[in-house]
């Protein structure tokens, strides 16, 4: 028990000083990128504290699982330079019971990974984008007539389809608002354009300047016109800000309500399943580079054999998120079946792990 605590201290500790140092650096690039704007929009010094709170939990979310690796890989390593490793060994202790010590904290981790990915993004990332096109100097210029095609939102629910080509105020003013209605068998009844719409609350929009074009079962069609009228939709203003911003990130909730159809969304039903499967997968990530990291409780000093594991254990790391990123890019594209997008590199990089666990033991 004392010895699991010790370790797990020491990986604490180095996987803090990680972290801590990967983000202050890429919040520093990031911040020297962003400075122009933040001075443009007047926010003065809090605006750069604010930028840099709102920033920081993607930032942070990116590094957690090489941290992870690294504090484990450092601390293993460490204990090799020190002559630790060794005295385990003369107390009966193998670096398998070494590793598996370390369960607990990646583990611990893998939640506290999960609760940061899966609520804290999301919810910084919404602030961040309102916020940052609420300050745009540029943003009352902005309307339907100078929008180019590819500035457009597109959203889509279960029985309609949406598009809008401006946005102010956090997506609460619509210009250019055209709504395709879908009967069951997903074929067009229905076309609504309005000159603009402002949110009402409770998932109410008022349209103005409408036209409404019905189609009849015979091919013909019916047109109305009307100043006004309300629309009740699953499109909110915080869900518009997302769709108009892609890398914005949506929380397993979120994922499930536009699967369910309470929800607006900008891609198909497979794509946010995917995200589901993506969030569940961050439990484990953090166990994965723990395996990933014990070839280094094997290596011995003298033999030089710590620090080619420790080069092995960084490359295998890095390979696990490439080759993982690249899987979700083939999902997204409908190349591979969504749970081998999601899961296989998982699956495959753990397995080799624990087979060298198995090799440590015996």
């Amino acid at each position: 028990m004392i010895l699991s605590r010790y370790l797990s201290r020491q990986m604490a500790i180095k996987m803090f000083w990680v972290l801590l140092s990967f983000t202050a650096l890429m919040q520093l690039i990031d911040l020297l990128g962003a400075s122009t704007d933040i001075i443009e929009r007047g926010e003065g010094f809090f605006g750069f504290l604010k930028y840099i709170a709102l920033r920081m939990p993607v930032t942070m979310q990116g590094l957690v699982p090489i941290s992870t690796l690294l504090g484990a890989a450092l601390t293993f390593f460490s204990l090799a330079q020190n002559s630790e490793m060794i005295a385990l060994r003369g107390s009966g202790q193998t670096p398998y019971r070494a590793v598996f010590m370390l369960v607990p904290l990646t583990l611990f981790i893998g939640i506290a990974y999960f609760f940061l990915s899966d609520q804290i993004v999301p919810r910084a990332d919404k602030v961040f984008v309102s916020w940052w096109e609420r300050t745009d100097p540029d943003a009352a210029t902005r309307s339907a007539a100078n929008t180019e095609p590819g500035d457009e939102v597109w959203a889509r629910t279960t029985y309609s389809v949406i598009r809008i080509k401006s946005h102010t105020n956090g997506g609460r003013n619509l210009e250019g608002v055209t709504i395709y209605s879908l009967n069951r068998d997903q074929q067009i009844s229905e076309r609504i354009q309005a000159n603009d719409a402002q949110w009402q609350g409770n998932g109410a929009w008022i349209l103005n300047s409408v036209d409404r074009f019905i189609g009849s079962d015979d091919g013909g069609s019916s047109t109305f016109s009307m100043s006004a009228m309300t629309w009740h939709t699953a499109l909110s203003p915080s869900t518009i800000l997302e769709l108009a911003n892609p890398e914005v990130s949506i929380s397993t909730s979120g994922s499930r309500k536009v699967i369910k159809g309470n929800a607006a969304g900008s891609r198909s039903g497979d794509y946010y399943q995917l995200q589901l499967q993506k969030a569940y997968l961050t439990l484990f990530s953090p166990l994965i580079m723990l395996l990933l990291a014990a070839p280094v409780a094997a290596g011995q000093r003298r033999a030089g054999t710590t620090s080619r594991n420790l080069g092995f254990a960084i490359i295998a790391g890095f390979s696990f998120l490439l080759a993982d990123g690249i899987l979700l890019s083939l999902g997204q594209a409908h190349i591979i079946p969504m749970f081998a997008a999601a899961w296989s590199t998982a699956i495959l990089f753990a397995a080799g792990g624990s087979w060298f666990l198995l090799r440590l033991e015996n």
